[in-house]
């Protein structure tokens, strides 16, 4: 089957910051790029942390697109990485809360093209693109099957997940632990995964398809997945987020100022 039977049976669940109006603005440019798609979902869910909010202002973009959608918004703001695991379990708990079988969890920082409606795809509990760096290519020589075989490491940007299936995304005990473990580290840089290794929402997120013993399909073919590496060996991209690779139709476009490759 196509991945449209199962968009057309998903709830896309969004996440991400607001700084102020310009972020919102930047929000409903995304939001109308990806109209074409987004109508193709069963419905709508965006959750937010934010700096300064004008939530009037938020609920008109969005709801002059969206009209039915659903807004979340999350008051304490953590920071980007403590933020966006509050994030993913805002949005992953509103949907076991409200019985939402099938989740499509993306950013606000995504876009999506009509391509991503005709991917093939068999069953299964849980759909990912590989979070994939130059440096993972290297420690497997290069052997792009063997990668995809034996490295899983799923973005957290966009993949699809059986709500019905699934506990939890991330253990809050260990966030909020970790938490206050940043709080005390002199000259905190931001990367937590630099003083408490294996701290990563990917990994958190492989955790969890592993513990709920999930069957897992990757969103691109062999040959597709092959020239994805070839292009990471290429420009030696470290980035296991892709940013600015539009592939299969989904590009996680954070630089705007930046052209996209296309594969």
């Amino acid at each position: 089957m196509n991945l449209k039977t199962l968009i057309n049976k998903s709830h896309y669940g969004s996440i991400g910051y607001i700084e102020n109006n310009n972020s919102i603005d930047l929000l409903g440019s995304y939001l109308m790029y990806n109209k074409p798609v987004l109508d193709e979902f069963k419905d709508h869910i965006f959750a937010f942390t934010h700096k300064e909010l004008n939530e009037s202002y938020l609920k008109n973009v969005i709801y002059e697109l969206y009209p039915n959608a659903t807004i979340l918004i999350l008051d304490e703001n953590r920071g980007h990485n403590f933020g966006t695991a509050d994030l993913d379990n805002f949005i992953f708990d509103y949907s076991k809360k409200n019985n939402i079988e099938w989740l499509c969890k993306s950013t606000n920082d995504v876009i999506l093209t009509e391509d991503i409606l005709s991917i093939k795809i068999n069953e299964a509990d849980f759909y990912y693109l590989n979070g994939i760096s130059f440096e993972d290519l290297n420690n497997f020589k290069f052997d792009y099957e063997k990668t995809l075989g034996e490295h899983f490491y799923p973005q957290t940007n966009f993949y699809f997940i059986n709500v019905s299936k699934t506990d939890y995304i991330n253990d809050k005990e260990y966030i909020d632990i970790t938490y206050t473990q940043s709080l005390e580290i002199l000259n905190y840089n931001g990367k937590i995964w630099e003083y408490i290794p294996g701290w990563s929402c990917e990994n958190f997120l492989k955790q969890s398809v592993i513990r709920n013993n999930l069957s897992k399909m990757h969103l691109l073919d062999s040959d597709i997945y092959n020239k994805f590496c070839k292009i990471i060996k290429l420009y030696q991209i470290g980035d296991p987020s892709h940013k600015n690779i539009m592939i299969n139709g989904i590009c996680h476009y954070q630089h705007t100022d930046k052209p996209i490759i296309v594969i």
